[in-house]
């Protein structure tokens, strides 16, 4: 179903709301997922928009990834976001995949990122409406993983979501709605979004912050990450650092983000990060990387740090 405003797209549901379709489609195509209701929102033109105002950045939902990696505000103000959104998939994927989309994104697992034939001899695993998750059998919930880039980059700018919700608008901070998408991402019984976010705003950064994004993958940007970093330092406010691809949401690394407040060097940092992850990550089996490997990438936040540094001395 097509819609051109927001009030059109509550009165649609329930359903699922589409930005560009480029994660829900493949799922659909696999017979992974069998949505029914279908609400297509890239008409809808308030959830468009690149701008700053009143001391925030606002980023509409609705806007490609392409168009928010190239953007000069988001360059300027909110670097990490720009390469987070230059980094995700492929160029055709980013001129159509949206801001919300990519946070609102399915998680991920390789027994559940399959077709419906291919699962046909496992018992149904959480997300397909049993009761066991079948990378952890133990696991009182699903463990599959949220592999979002820009997510990790919202999160170190302490991003807030606009969402309407039964008619009723509120901001709420990113972390939360992507801990709440992913719970219920978890349970084949609740395939609706939580909301339907409609913007996001960032505090404008003070002057002297310097911010940036890495990811690792197996082929650069065509591939999910298998570890994400993006951290945010100076500018007269507490660090903040996050690495995504490792659980069901990103994760804060709060040890690394206070050795950046006491000045430590890189060594010392990256130690903080192998500390922080060891406590955090949940990682899982996937198709190209074990869970004891993925745990040993904590030195890839090394890069990150190089090249902010390199940035602050240019």
């Amino acid at each position: 179903m097509m819609v051109k405003t927001v009030k059109e797209a509550l009165e649609a549901g329930p359903g699922t709301y589409v930005g560009g379709g480029t994660d829900l489609m493949p799922l659909l195509k696999n017979h992974a997922r069998d949505d029914r209701t279908l609400i297509f929102l890239h008409q809808v033109e308030e959830l468009r928009g690149i701008r700053e105002e009143d001391g925030y950045v606002y980023l509409g939902a609705g806007e490609t990834l392409y168009d928010l990696s190239v953007h000069p505000l988001v360059r300027k103000r909110l670097p990490a976001v720009a390469q987070a959104a230059g980094v995700t998939a492929s160029p055709q994927i980013r001129n159509i995949a949206t801001l919300g989309g990519n946070i609102m994104q399915d998680r991920r697992c390789v027994y559940f990122n399959q077709s419906r034939f291919w699962r046909g001899g496992l018992e149904l695993c959480f997300k397909t409406g049993g009761a066991i998750c079948h990378q952890i059998p133990n696991s009182p919930v699903c463990r599959a993983i949220y592999y979002s880039d820009a997510a990790t980059a919202l999160l170190v700018y302490e991003a807030e979501a606009e969402c309407v919700e039964e008619e009723r608008r509120s901001w709420v901070p990113v972390a939360e709605l992507i801990r709440r998408h992913s719970q219920a991402n978890g349970l084949a019984c609740d395939r609706r979004l939580p909301a339907l976010v409609v913007r996001f705003r960032i505090p404008v950064p003070p002057e002297g912050e310097r911010s940036g994004f890495y990811k690792y993958a197996m082929r650069a940007t065509i591939d999910f990450p298998i570890i994400n970093f993006a951290l945010r330092a100076g500018g007269g406010r507490p660090s903040r650092a996050a690495a995504g691809a490792v659980a069901p949401e990103p994760v804060p690394l709060e040890e690394t983000a206070a050795a950046l407040d006491q000045g430590k060097d890189r060594d010392a940092v990256t130690a903080a990060c192998q500390r922080d992850l060891a406590r955090l990550a949940l990682p899982i089996r996937e198709a190209c990387v074990p869970p004891a490997m993925k745990r040993g990438l904590y030195s890839h936040i090394d890069i990150l740090l190089r090249s902010l540094t390199q940035s602050d001395r240019g």
